[in-house]
This record gives structure tokens, sequence and C-alpha cells, in this order.
């Protein structure tokens, strides 16, 4: 249901800000980071984006028989009931990073590619739809020796004045401090590549993931996490002051990006930057305790590493600050291997 972001060993990933703590500005602009020149790499293509967006024949087709009887306004209910009827058991993958026509066809995708397929199919319709990014604390999930950190979007629907969400799946324990930011279509395209870049990233393509990722933030200069993202391939090539600046662009446009602090933090330490990394750590610290998440992500790095009472103390501590199933999946777990009762 998420929008992909990458993190660790170092975090990549989810209004501009002034930085809490009197960081150093960044030694290269926006410009100088997007340049192929200054990355070094092959030269790649991003992906093809001309019929990212648009209905094909047999979309469209699929509106007009669905929709052929139906009164106007039940019109965007109507569609959404004939498309779960038509494909009941479409999947859910993190990577389905597909157009909305390929979405569609392969019934299988995440939730930008299905927001994307609800958007095009409704606006085929006449209804109008925009994406919509939903943001609340950060959240992290291991996957093999990475973290993923995921940002979510869906898509909106706008009738009589009312604005109806559309969701993949309904809203796993939404939170009272989630924020909701409607996109335009660039922005929406930007997340896209974003996806690809972050893919590309896992797979160390990193020509690739520069070539996705200087894309989509051509497109959405203001996303820090994709600015994240930039500076990891830049750290991974061992050019950490294009790193440090890409970090640092990250969270003038965000002051609470966590895993641009995060990044920058572990660079300063290695530099030997104490009085830096340390006010740094301070900050992430004061954030991090404050969201379950950074406890189940404690939990499942103690778990892969066998410290199982480790990993029940923070799965616990998890549970205590918020419901989530997959906290109550993972502690049953923990009771099954240190042969003690849930509860």
């Amino acid at each position: 249901m998420r929008a992909l972001l990458v993190i660790l060993p170092l975090l990549l990933c989810a209004a501009c800000a002034v930085s809490p703590l009197p960081l150093p500005p960044p030694a290269y602009d926006a410009d100088q980071l997007l340049a192929r020149r200054t990355i070094g790499l092959d030269p790649r293509p991003y992906r093809d984006e001309k019929y990212w967006l648009n209905p094909d024949m047999v979309m469209r087709h699929f509106v007009d028989f669905s929709t052929e009887y139906t009164d106007p306004e039940q019109i965007p209910f109507t569609l959404l009931k004939s498309l779960r009827e038509e494909w009941p058991a479409r999947k859910y993958r993190r990577d389905a990073n597909f157009s909305a026509a390929d979405a569609f066809h392969e019934q299988q995708a995440n939730c930008l590619s299905y927001s994307a397929m609800v958007v095009s199919l409704m606006r085929h319709a006449g209804v109008r739809a925009r994406f919509q990014r939903v943001e609340a604390a950060p959240e992290w999930d291991l996957e093999g020796s990475s973290v993923v950190a995921a940002l979510h979007i869906n898509a909106v629907i706008f009738l009589q004045g009312k604005q109806v969400e559309v969701d993949w799946l309904p809203r796993r324990n939404p939170s009272d401090y989630e924020r909701r930011f409607i996109l335009s279509d660039d922005q929406a395209l930007a997340e896209w590549h974003n996806n690809l870049g972050a893919e590309a990233l896992l797979n160390d393509d990193l020509p690739l993931a520069f070539a996705e990722l200087s894309r989509a933030l051509r497109l959405s200069p203001d996303a820090a996490h994709i600015w994240v993202n930039l500076g990891v391939i830049y750290r991974r090539l061992r050019l950490d002051d294009y790193a440090e600046s890409a970090w640092l662009i990250a969270i003038e446009h965000d002051n609470r990006q966590l895993q641009a602090m995060s990044n920058l933090q572990r660079l300063y330490a290695g530099r030997g930057e104490q009085d830096l990394a340390g006010d740094l750590n301070s900050l992430i610290l004061h954030y991090r305790k404050k969201n379950p998440y950074y406890y189940y992500l404690l939990a499942q790095q103690a778990e892969s590493e066998s410290r199982y009472d480790d990993a029940l103390r923070h799965i616990q501590r998890a549970r205590r600050m918020h419901e989530d199933l997959r906290f109550d999946s993972l502690l049953a777990r923990l009771y099954e291997r240190l042969n003690e009762p849930s509860s």
C-alpha cells in the first residue's frame, strides 16, 4: 500500500522550513547535484513516462461499459464496484511500479500504481480525481539487510464539494497526526520515478537510480525524501561532499527529515565533527522515541540477530504506544521462540 523509499546501511527514503540546528549550507546547489557530469556515471534513460497515466482502449471500454446506464452522481461508486468484482484477487506488490494501464492488466500494484489506475479510470469517466500523499510518523520495515521506509499514496475523488479517499484497503491504523497533501500530476509522477530509483538502489544499479531520481527531482524539486535517496547514491560513490549537500537540501525542505539527519549524523561522526554529530543525534533520538515504528524496527533487527529478549522489550514498547497487527505478529513469533505463553 505504500510508495517506496529505501534505507540502511544508510537511511534513504516520505513545506519548506528552517533547520532547528545550525547546520552548514550546502556546498553544491540542486543543478550541480542533478548534472550527469557531477555523478560521473554512464548515462542511462529513465523509464518512459509517456503513457504512465493514460487509459488504454481496454480501460476506456471497461469504464464505458460499467457506467453506461448509471446516474452521473453514482458513476464513481459504480466504477469502483465493477473494479472490485472484475479483479477480486488483485495483488499488492511493493515493487509493482506500473503505469495505470499495466496495473490494470497485470492485476498487481503498489499503492501508487493502484492510485494511478483509479485516477486514470475516474478521469475517463468524467470524474475529478487527484493523487494524495498521506504523511504520518515515519515507518520502517526490515527487508533482508536493508530497511525500507514508506510513504503512503492514495487517490481522492471530488463529489459535490466533498473529497472521498480511494485506498487499496481500509487505512491500516490511521493516526491522529497524519497530514494529507493533494499532489499535482507532476508530483505523483516524481514519486513513481522515486520508486523506480529506490528499487535500482536496492539492486545496486547506481546509473539507473541516478537517472530515475534526478528525473523525479526535476519534476518535484521540493521533495525532501527524494533528495535523501539521491544523497545515498553519492555516498555509495564516496562523493561525500555531494551526499552532504543533498541531505542538507532535504532538511531545508523538511526540517524533520529524519533520514537526512541520520545520514548526516553518520557522515559527521565519521569525519570527526563531533559537535555537529552530537547535536543531530540528540535531535534524532528526540523524534524517534516518540515513534512506535522506531521500536518495531529495533525489534526486527534484534530478532534477526537472535537477541530475542531485546526484541521482546522493543516490540512491547511499540505496542504500548500504538496498535498495529505487525506488532502483534512479531510479538507472537518472539513468544514462540522464547517458549513463553502469549498474552
